[in-house]
């Protein structure tokens, strides 16, 4: 079964998306290296999603998972297109789920001589001397920024793009040490290259979850007045500087006491349950010690922009609330439009102006559980967070291929939307929970709050869940409710 991205050979006219993993570095740098590279492509207006993962769930970050597309993105997808492999030696089983067309870029020093047999035949690979590259130009750590330099070049990324990016300017050296290499050493044996930009850009910034946080909390108190959206439309990232580094200083402020912007939250999605019998008197005014925090869980950047907003509003009405980041979307980098960081910045700045927070309406998105897919289904799934961007696309694939399926997708996790949740079951022929973790937090938070008869979806460990897993899992009827 063809997996979701468009496997290589593809025209391009034909391709809408590629995805690319760069693994292996092992020393804290592959996530820098790739910033230019994911900057120069949101300048030339296409959508990009970067997600870092260890490999081994421990230690410094080890690969870096790009998916770029000209449509808007909700996951970073099923497979690989291409693989940059850094490492010493190639991993023996197929972690990254290569298959026949898909290109793999691997250290020459560590090239066998034959693959691993779970590597797929009709993989093209592409031996690159990384190792003796970056020992001959005597820094260790530009490894990475070489492996961006042939990747650029093999793909047909236009180089200023990315070049004019790189920071500190020094790391041009090596970007050009791998350009320079690949365009002498590298013969294309198929057609590929990154989605066409559109004909008619919009502007896009790149954002990780740090800089999330920081717009979130200094949205409409920054004190700019009416030049603040206008300085953002002339300059997005020296807005985006001045805004982060601004809030940091006022987090402590009386007007962010009844605010907590959880943003790291690697543990267990199962502590979001522990969390929500926790009291903490410093999130509560007024007295009451027995009010309870309100949760929000957003399921993107652009979700998490407007949820902070939202709970400042809350804040100052005197209702503690907290927006909880899943560990996909702290370790996570996203193209965002700068329209967005607009409305954003404007309704922050309307609610500023406002006199009584309180009677302030609170909007739709917020109020209501959304919910997409066949209007009478088969099957339902319900999810929280980051995982509803794996939903969208696998509830997509599943209707073009004639199954009626249909999402739920709450924002609110506290008070549990219950009313939504039978609403919804009472839609649809099996309701499967799809979660984060194998801990099985939201099946159980269902469980507990309703009668609803459940089963759920889980990633297998060590992984994370994929649209693919949940397409090829749903005949399977998912797991029960413990």
């Amino acid at each position: 079964m063809a997996p979701f991205t468009r496997w290589l050979p593809a025209s391009p006219e034909r391709s809408s998306d590629i995805v690319i993993e760069i693994a292996g570095g092992g020393n804290g740098e592959l996530a820098k290296g790739t910033t230019a590279l994911e900057q120069g492509l949101a300048d030339q207006g296409l959508e990009v999603l970067a997600q870092t993962e260890r490999l081994d769930g421990i230690g410094p970050a080890t690969s870096v998972r790009l998916r770029v597309s000209v449509d808007t993105l909700s996951s970073t997808g099923s497979g690989c297109d291409v693989l940059v492999y850094l490492g010493r030696k190639l991993p023996p089983r197929n972690s990254f789920h290569l298959q026949r067309g898909s290109l793999l870029l691997c250290d020459a020093r560590s090239m066998p001589d034959a693959l691993p047999p779970a590597i797929p035949e009709g993989v093209i690979v592409y031996p690159v001397p990384f190792a003796d590259l970056h020992q001959r130009h005597g820094r260790r750590s530009e490894k990475e920024v070489i492996a961006i330099g042939v990747l650029a070049h093999l793909l047909g990324m236009p180089e200023e793009v990315i070049r004019r990016r790189l920071r500190p300017d020094f790391r041009t050296k090596y970007f050009d040490i791998g350009v320079n290499w690949a365009s002498k050493h590298v013969q294309k044996r198929d057609i590929c290259a990154f989605p066409s930009p559109p004909l008619h850009p919009h502007r896009q910034v790149i954002l990780n979850s740090h800089q999330v946080v920081g717009l979130g909390l200094e949205m409409g108190n920054c004190n700019c007045g009416p030049v603040c959206v206008q300085h953002l439309e002339q300059s997005p990232e020296e807005w985006i500087g001045e805004h982060v580094s601004i809030s940091w200083n006022n987090i402590a402020s009386p007007m962010t006491r009844n605010f907590m912007a959880q943003e790291v939250y690697r543990n267990s999605h199962a502590d979001i349950l522990a969390l929500m019998g926790v009291h903490d008197p410093t999130m509560v005014s007024g007295g009451d010690a027995q009010k309870k925090p309100r949760i929000l869980v957003p399921a993107d950047f652009p979700d998490a922009l407007r949820c902070m907003v939202e709970a400042r509003r809350l804040a100052q009405a005197n209702t503690p609330v907290w927006v909880i980041m899943d560990d996909r979307l702290t370790c996570r980098s996203q193209s965002v439009p700068v329209s967005v960081l607009e409305e954003v910045a404007g309704t922050a700045a309307q609610l500023e102006g406002t006199r009584d927070p309180s009677k302030a309406c609170a909007p739709d998105w917020l109020c209501r559980s959304e919910r997409e897919g066949d209007a009478a289904a088969d099957v339902g799934f319900v999810t929280w967070g980051a995982s509803q961007g794996v939903v969208r696309e696998a509830v997509a694939f599943c209707r073009s291929f004639g199954l009626k399926v249909a999402a739920l997708y709450p924002k609110v996790l506290r008070p549990l939307p219950t009313e939504d949740l039978r609403a919804f079951s009472e839609t649809v022929n099996r309701l499967i929970v799809v979660e984060p973790d194998r801990a099985l937090p939201y099946t159980r938070l269902i469980a507990a709050a309703t009668s609803l008869r459940l089963a759920s979806i889980v990633p297998e460990p060590g992984q994370p869940l994929t649209p693919m897993d949940i397409f090829l899992r749903e005949d399977l009827g998912g797991r029960p409710a413990r």
